[in-house]
């Protein structure tokens, strides 16, 4: 179904910079507009943003992470069992395995306690304390998980078992009585851990511990189930993520870790570097596929397991529940997509959808995709198995939806989240009520808000200069992800040579500016293209891994008939700009004035201060011209 969402994005052309602020070093002089772009300093901050800098002492940061840490290694000294309770999602399962592989190692029984999405919800419940109390557990780590628990807390209270927290959800307001509480929010504003994920918390808790015990962390996997789970939470890649993922993300292939290398290999991208892109679109998803549908512990069993025969037998059930995912995915999808239409044309800005069969595990992935197909935040809604609707909420990013759930606290049961993902448990009877009021806050929110969708190419390329040199120092400002985005470049007037359609509905082209050609891959294409068309295109530059080739192509973004005149807004008023038969750049004002870039000729009823301007409009028609980057 074609939407009317299903338009042309408007794309917000970067400033000019000028020759005097490019550096001079061995990084290509686009990169470092796109560096000097995101406000990176690369005159002074250069080296370190490539290379980034050893991060301080942990313990300095987290008040309680030494009690914790040695907690632990009382706990492996004395051969204590110590349950690791994690969440069903690719964060929560890493994190999981992370500790129980490591502990194991250190002398611990550590023993893995990951909650039904269908019949319990997420994270730490009675239940699962009243089943660790019955197998004589003492120590409790949760991870990705467990600040909001009050009830479970309250029982280990009842039972005497110290309850270590390790989480990066909002810290609520009711004061924990338990060991220690490692958490992101409790460090200082400027620190580097600040943005850790659940995976990250736990990481940095295991790398202490090594430190303290002398042991070479890298005996275990947990470099790259940081990676993993920090890519599949898109946590913030900025200082200790950057710094572990750019580490980390080179070891993978090499690991020793029988599960993950059977994973990699089924995706045919061993011996391959694995990027930030080939977790977030084939590894992530896979360990999600089995939490959502399945049992987590299937995928915990596959990453600590040494026997190739279960790995064998593991893997293809993983890899097949993935395949049973994505067609229940398919499938909710199309219903979804028909309420959501409904919605939108009655002017609803928050997207509310609900089906009592709709599966609990499937519906955050179509909020994703309703989001994306009209950009609103969208609420699904299914019924789970105690007869309780399960919420998963994602935001357009201009609606915080955890604050949003904050208002809408007395309909439901139980809550929580960030501010671009949220979840939600609710009776039936006020799903209605949360309906309403979900929309009048998002209305309030979006007052004098534009919501039409944009995107921002940070830089003009030319197809010749695409090569695997740059892509090579592309990397180097990698590795990317939210909050160090993959750059999107923009190149004009490209020809198709060669066009056809894949299933899906995606089209594979090959592309020519002139300069050079380009095969080129566009997801989900709406648009209706032919050969010897001439188009903008706004890309990701990437790796194409087919068959274990490696060749260069562009991931399409967006897509626009080219014009030969394009409009310039600046201070309110339009200019249309294109380029003469000799290259020169033609401006022309809304009363028909004109002039071009050799203002020597067209600048002799200009007054100085129209000069300048001029000067000033010329820069930025070199820019939307494709004649600068």
């Amino acid at each position: 179904m074609k939407t009317d969402r299903d338009q042309d994005k408007n794309w917000i052309l970067p400033k000019p910079i000028s020759e005097e602020k490019k550096f001079n070093c061995d990084l290509n002089p686009i990169l470092q507009k796109v560096l000097l772009r995101r406000g990176i300093d690369i005159t002074n901050k250069l080296e370190e943003y490539l290379t980034p800098l050893e991060l301080p002492n942990p313990e300095y940061h987290f008040k309680e992470l030494s009690n914790a840490t040695q907690r632990i290694i009382l706990a492996c000294e004395k051969n204590e069992k110590i349950a690791i309770c994690g969440d069903y999602d690719a964060d929560g399962i890493t994190s999981t395995t992370l500790l129980v592989e490591l502990l194991s190692m250190l002398g611990a029984r550590a023993v893995a306690y990951i909650p039904s999405r269908q019949d319990e919800g997420y994270g730490l419940n009675t239940n699962m304390v009243d089943e660790i109390n019955n197998n004589n557990i003492k120590l409790i780590i949760t991870v990705d998980n467990g600040i909001s628990a009050f009830e479970a807390i309250k029982k280990t209270n009842e039972y005497g078992i110290d309850v270590i927290i390790t989480d990066h959800h909002k810290i609520p307001e009711t004061k924990l009585n338990i060991f220690s509480l490692i958490h992101p929010e409790r460090t200082p504003s400027s620190s580097p851990y600040k943005y850790l994920a659940g995976v990250g918390i736990a990481y940095l808790l295991a790398k202490n511990i090594c430190k303290h015990l002398n042991f070479d962390i890298n005996k275990t996997t947990a470099n790259v189930l940081f990676c993993i789970g920090t890519v599949a939470d898109m946590a913030p890649l900025q200082g200790a993520n950057r710094k572990w993922l750019k580490d980390s993300l080179p070891l993978i292939n090499s690991t020793s870790n029988k599960g993950i290398k059977s994973i990699l290999k089924k995706l045919s991208i061993d011996n391959m570097p694995i990027t930030s892109e080939d977790i977030g679109y084939k590894i992530a998803p896979l360990i999600n596929a089995v939490g959502r549908i399945g049992d987590p512990k299937l995928i915990i069993e596959l990453l600590t397991n040494k026997s190739d025969e279960s790995i064998d037998k593991l893997t293809k059930q993983c890899f097949a529940m993935n395949v049973e995912r994505k067609r229940i995915t398919s499938l909710i999808e199309k219903e979804a997509l028909v309420i959501a239409q409904s919605e939108y044309n009655i002017k609803r800005k928050f997207l509310v959808l609900a089906n009592r069969d709709w599966h609990p595990g499937i519906i955050g992935i179509v909020a994703a995709r309703m989001v994306d197909k009209f950009n609103l935040p969208t609420a699904m809604l299914a019924q789970a198995n105690d007869g309780i609707f399960r919420g998963s909420i994602r935001s357009n990013n201009r609606l915080k939806v955890n604050k949003a759930l904050d208002e809408c606290k007395d309909l439901l049961i139980s809550h929580g989240g960030h501010s671009a993902a949220a979840g939600f448990s609710i009776k039936e009877e006020n799903i209605i009520k949360l309906k309403e009021m979900l929309n009048n806050i998002a209305s309030r929110e979006f007052n004098n808000i534009d919501l039409n969708k944009s995107i921002k190419p940070e830089a003009h390329i030319q197809i010749k200069d695409i090569n695997f040199d740059f892509y090579r120092q592309l990397n180097l400002i990698g590795p990317f992800g939210i909050m160090n985005p993959n750059p999107i470049f923009w190149t004009r007037r490209c020809k198709i040579i060669d066009i056809y359609k894949l299933k899906g509905n995606h089209l594979k082209m090959s592309l020519n500016d002139g300069t050079s050609s380009i095969d080129a891959i566009k997801w989900n294409g709406s648009i209706e293209l032919k050969k010897n068309d001439l188009i903008d295109i706004a890309f990701h530059i990437e790796i194409n891994k087919w068959k274990r080739k490696k060749t260069l192509q562009i991931n399409i973004i967006d897509i626009h008939i080219h014009e030969s005149v394009i409009n310039l807004k600046m201070h309110n008023n339009i200019y249309k700009c294109q380029l003469t038969d000799k290259e020169d750049i033609l401006i022309r004002n809304s009363k028909g004035l004109c002039f071009s870039t050799n203002l020597s000729r067209s600048s002799k009823n200009l007054s100085k201060k129209q000069i300048l301007f001029a000067q000033k409009i010329l820069t930025f028609a070199e820019i939307a011209l494709g004649k600068a980057a």
